[in-house]
C-alpha cells in the first residue's frame, strides 16, 4: 500500500459560491439566528478572511454594489455610466477638527481647480478642469456613529467631446466629404448612402470604445481615492 496522503480536494469558484450559500441558509435556519436573510459586511469579512480574501477588496466590492444602479439609456449608448458614484461608510465618527486634514489627500486625487467648504460636520470639495471635461465632488459627513465618504464625478464633458468630436469630425467629414464624391466617381449610386453610414457607424464604435476605457480608468481612480480617504479616517478616529 502507498503511504502517500491524497491531495486535498480543491473546489471551483462555482462550488465555493454554492457551499457558502448553503452554509448561510443552514445558519439562518438556526433558531438563534438574529436575521433570517442576508449577511452583514462584518459577517462577509469573516468569511472572506477564512477564505484568504483581502478584507479591503471585499469592502471595495461592497462599495461598488451599493453604488451600482441600472444602466440608463445614455450609459448603454455610451458604453459606460456618464456619472461615477463611489461611497464608503467607516464605523466611528471622525473628530471635526480632523476634517481639514483630508483636504490635501482630496486635492491630490482630483483634477482641476477645487474649493473646499465645511458646514457643521460635513466637508465638501468641488473641482473641475478648465474645459469641464471632468467635474468632481467629494463629500465627507460625520453623523450617527459613522463617517460617510462619497465621491461623484460627471463624465458628461468627456462623452460630449469624444462622441461630438469623433463622430462629427471623422464620421461626418470623411463619410459625406469623401464618400459621396468617391461613390459618384465610381458610378456607385448606393455609395452615396453606404459610405456615410459606414463612416458614422465606425466613428461611433471608436468613440464608444475610447469612452468605455476612460470611464473604467476614472472609476478605478475614484475607488482608489475613496479607499485612501477611508484609511486616513480610520486612523484618525480615536480608539473607544
Amino acid at each position: 500500500m502507498s503511504d502517500r496522503t491524497p491531495a486535498p480536494r480543491r473546489y471551483s469558484e462555482k462550488e465555493v459560491g454554492l457551499i457558502l450559500r448553503r452554509a448561510t441558509e443552514m445558519q439562518r435556519a438556526e433558531p438563534s439566528a438574529p436575521d433570517p436573510t442576508g449577511l452583514t459586511l462584518d459577517e462577509l469579512q469573516e468569511i472572506a478572511a477564512e477564505a484568504g480574501i483581502d478584507p479591503a477588496l471585499l469592502r471595495d466590492a461592497a462599495t461598488e454594489i451599493q453604488t451600482r444602479r441600472p444602466a440608463s439609456l445614455a450609459a448603454r449608448l455610451a458604453g459606460a455610466p456618464i456619472k461615477i458614484e463611489v461611497e464608503r461608510r467607516v464605523d466611528g465618527e471622525l473628530p471635526i477638527e480632523r476634517l481639514e486634514d483630508l483636504i490635501p489627500t482630496i486635492q491630490a486625487g482630483t483634477e482641476g481647480q477645487g474649493t473646499a467648504s465645511a458646514v457643521g460636520r460635513t466637508l465638501t470639495w468641488s473641482s473641475a478642469t478648465d474645459t469641464n471635461m471632468y467635474t468632481q465632488q467629494v463629500l465627507v459627513a460625520v453623523r450617527d456613529g459613522h463617517t460617510l465618504i462619497r465621491m461623484e464625478e460627471s463624465l458628461g464633458g468627456l462623452s460630449a467631446s469624444l462622441f461630438g468630436g469623433i463622430m462629427g469630425g471623422v464620421g461626418g467629414g470623411v463619410g459625406f466629404g469623401v464618400g459621396g464624391p468617391l461613390a459618384a466617381t465610381l458610378g456607385l449610386g448606393f455609395g452615396l448612402i453606404a459610405f456615410p453610414l459606414v463612416a458614422v457607424s465606425g466613428s461611433y464604435l471608436l468613440a464608444r470604445a475610447i469612452f468605455t476605457g476612460q470611464a473604467r480608468r476614472r472609476r478605478e481612480h475614484a475607488l482608489d481615492l475613496v479607499r485612501r480617504l477611508a484609511d486616513q479616517v480610520e486612523r484618525a478616529i480615536p480608539e473607544p
